[in-house]
């Protein structure tokens, strides 16, 4: 869900109205917008927000001045005239607009995280941005948790957010019936976490397990390390494939243990060592926000939820696809998700990919034939390492084809 829609605010005390509505004066307008005018700490805020989001019908009467005016303002008010305002019941976009820029201010986002008129959406967008000790506040609200499910996804999807943090968020989910649809893997995570409800997490078992995940996200979320090649943020560079496709043959090349010049064994094991050292919990969490390499090395879990939650990441780029197509050892439910997602059975070589995986489920993979070029249809054929039935289909393919060829 997106942050709220800041849009001028329908009606207006009349204080407020006065200065800061439509019909008020240019001058008196401006004044508001510096923060001027005679209103109480809840008013101004009001005000400024109306200015700084009011569209302007009139450019000769000058509310885009005060609309610059009132924006500048807004970020430079004083600490104490903020903090009693935040603390007010303000309309939720007023909250909103205001959270959004004293996120980064302790003492004031504390009096908006908890004023129980800031809105379930905003909570939900400080979730995405806040540090440690504001997500830790935000994580203890377990009546919005369970009313705004996305706050938890959001908490879970930050790196910030200390690992016994998210867990503990996405349990009280778990207990409560409630589904997370924003957390990828979060199937995967109610598995891991039934059944390790047998015997609750203690305090020294969980700054264990923040500590373990600290250490994991310094090699496996930082993707300038000289282990991975960084894929650029534009998705539309000409070159992104190319360098996803890099990155992901060098992710797989160090998680089978082949270590590049620029890189020692050393280095290596211990990324893999700090993986392997987080509960099944934490290396879900590692997989879905890591980089390829995390993916590379986790996919290999012997943990099926671990595995899948590999797959399951948003950040799975397509050259990882074909890597994990192709791998004969992963489990069965890998291939057969690969094999059902739409995105990537559009791509040519996964196609042939799965039709020489034999874990591809054999519907899925006589389907594929038709699409398939006479040389790969050759190979399989020809293959002794999948299903005779798919091999004889190839070959009969390759003679109807051929028949219509010559007919």
């Amino acid at each position: 869900m997106p942050p709220l829609d800041l849009t001028p605010l329908e009606t207006l005390a009349p204080a407020v109205e006065k200065v800061a509505g439509k019909k008020a004066p240019p001058p008196l307008r401006m004044m508001a917008a510096r923060g001027l005018a005679p209103l109480k700490p809840a008013e101004q805020l009001t005000a400024l927000y109306q200015l700084a989001t009011s569209i302007s019908e009139d450019p000769a009467a000058g509310q885009d001045a005060a609309k610059s005016a009132a924006m500048k303002t807004a970020t430079e008010l004083p600490e104490k005239l903020l903090s009693a305002a935040l603390g007010e019941p303000l309309e939720i976009r007023v909250l909103d607009f205001f959270a959004r820029r004293v996120w980064q201010r302790p003492k004031l986002l504390e009096v908006v995280l908890l004023n129980r008129a800031t809105s379930d959406v905003t909570f939900q967008h400080l979730a995405t941005l806040c540090a440690e000790n504001e997500l830790e506040m935000i994580a203890k609200n377990e009546e919005r948790l369970l009313r705004h499910p996305p706050i938890i996804a959001a908490l879970y999807l930050n790196p910030r957010t200390r690992m016994s943090t998210a867990q503990r968020a996405v349990e009280l989910a778990v207990r409560n019936g409630v589904k997370v649809d924003g957390i990828p893997a979060f199937e995967e995570t109610q598995k891991v976490i039934a059944e390790s409800q047998a015997r609750p997490q203690t305090p020294e078992e969980a700054a264990r397990e923040d500590a373990a995940f600290k250490r994991a996200a310094e090699v496996v979320l930082d993707t300038s390390t000289q282990l991975i090649v960084a894929a650029p943020e534009d998705a539309n560079d000409p070159d992104k494939a190319a360098r996803e496709a890099e990155e992901a043959a060098r992710a797989e090349a160090l998680a089978q243990g082949v270590v590049p010049p620029d890189a020692s064994k050393e280095e290596v094991d211990d990324k893999k060592q700090r993986l392997e050292d987080l509960s099944p919990a934490g290396q879900i969490r590692a997989a879905t926000l890591g980089n390829s390499f995390a993916r590379s090395v986790l996919i290999r879990s012997k943990n099926k939820q671990v595995s899948m939650a590999c797959i399951r990441s948003p950040a799975v780029s397509e050259a990882e696809v074909m890597n994990y197509a192709n791998n004969r050892a992963l489990d069965d439910d890998i291939i057969r998700f690969i094999s059902h997602k739409r995105q990537w059975i559009r791509l040519y070589g996964v196609k042939v990919a799965l039709c020489n995986n034999p874990k591809c489920p054999m519907p899925i993979a006589m389907g594929f034939l038709p699409h398939l070029r006479p040389p790969e249809l050759k190979a399989l054929a020809r293959s002794k390492g999948i299903p005779s039935a798919l091999s004889n289909a190839a070959k009969q393919m390759l003679r109807t084809r051929s028949g219509d060829a010559g007919g």
